[in-house]
């Protein structure tokens, strides 16, 4: 059986993660539900344009809500 290379992460640790990438959560709760029901993955994508790959970081002020605005 194939073994990925990356662990799967809970509800809490994406949420974390784009606390750690500097991103502003103002309701814990609506992220969770966006992750539910939209996925990780591609809310990341929506996000592209608001993350400095360089910085591994989001731009300063970024807010969950500025990537719900763009889906």
């Amino acid at each position: 059986m194939y073994q990925y290379p990356k662990q799967i992460l809970t509800i809490e640790q994406q949420v974390q993660s784009y606390v750690d990438a500097g991103m502003k959560i103002t309701s814990q709760e609506d992220v969770e539900k966006a992750l539910k029901s939209i996925g990780f993955y591609r809310l990341r994508g929506y996000s592209f344009q608001l993350y400095d790959n360089a910085a591994k970081k989001y731009v300063s002020g970024t807010k969950f809500e500025d990537i719900i605005e763009t889906c």
